[in-house]
């Protein structure tokens, strides 16, 4: 699995899964999350028969092999250090997938290289502050708890991550989270260091300037990012398509196993 190396040395650590030539996709995660927790959506876009992508899906700043930074960083550093992988592989221009913080790096390389971006997909997502709409503080808590504390309990992951009427399922639906996460944690400096740059960004008065494909997904019972800002980024970025999903919470691609396809399908070629 390849790295590629920054002008200030960092190493960012990712996965390309499917043939050169064919049209690039970027998948990028949340907090505290690498990689590997896109479990199989790479290797199903990658096989897809009617339109197969190359995909490529990095780790970002301080999670799964990638390095960690000795100094702060910020969101859009994460943003050119997908710039540099593109580079690495020799990409010019690729659709954008991200998912909760994923998604707000998504929007800081859409903004800082505009003419790499074929298309963006944001799912479940803020514009950072001031126009975002916070969380519930019970739920700000169970985000930060178990990095914090080194104590995780799948009801809090599954209550943070799966809509109400599915909480009691989480010990099946997260298994596969809970084992990646036995296998290799975020550390908290990790954690910290990435929350740091996730309390800096702040988009919403330039996400007019995007002017790529782009579609906004959220699901109705996301209680960590609300649905409404997914609502603000779709009215701020022009001509943007909003999906909102019924019975859906914050972990999309689990419980709608289609829908990074769905919606990269018209971008693609």
């Amino acid at each position: 699995m390849p790295y590629a190396l920054g002008p200030s040395g960092h190493r960012t650590h990712y996965r390309s899964v499917g043939s050169p030539g064919r049209p690039a996709l970027v998948l990028i995660q949340g907090i505290g999350l690498d990689g590997r927790f896109w479990m199989q959506v790479p290797e199903r876009l990658a096989d897809d028969p009617e339109r197969p992508w190359r995909v490529l899906v990095p780790d970002n700043r301080g999670v799964g092999r990638s390095d960690m930074p000795t100094r702060p960083w910020t969101m859009a550093d994460m943003a050119d250090d997908l710039a540099v992988m593109l580079d690495a592989e020799g990409i010019g221009q690729a659709v954008i997938v991200g998912i909760s913080m994923g998604g707000m790096i998504a929007q800081q390389f859409a903004l800082r290289h505009p003419r790499r971006v074929r298309g963006l997909v944001l799912m479940a997502t803020w514009p950072g502050l001031p126009l975002a709409r916070l969380p519930a503080p019970d739920m700000i808590r169970a985000l930060l708890t178990p990095t914090l504390t080194g104590k995780r309990s799948v009801d809090a992951l599954g209550a943070l991550l799966l809509p109400p009427p599915l909480v009691a399922q989480a010990h099946t639906l997260l298994a596969d989270w809970l084992e990646l996460m036995r296998v290799q944690a975020p550390s908290r400096s990790a954690f910290l260091g990435q929350l740091g740059a996730l309390a800096s960004h702040s988009t919403g008065h330039r996400l007019g300037r995007i002017r790529v494909p782009t579609r906004v997904v959220t699901g109705d019972a996301d209680r960590l990012v609300p649905p409404v800002n997914s609502e603000r980024l779709a009215a701020r970025i022009p001509d943007a398509q909003l999906e909102i999903l019924p019975g859906v919470a914050h972990a999309i691609p689990l419980l709608d196993r289609d829908v990074v396809r769905r919606n990269v399908a018209t971008m693609y070629g």
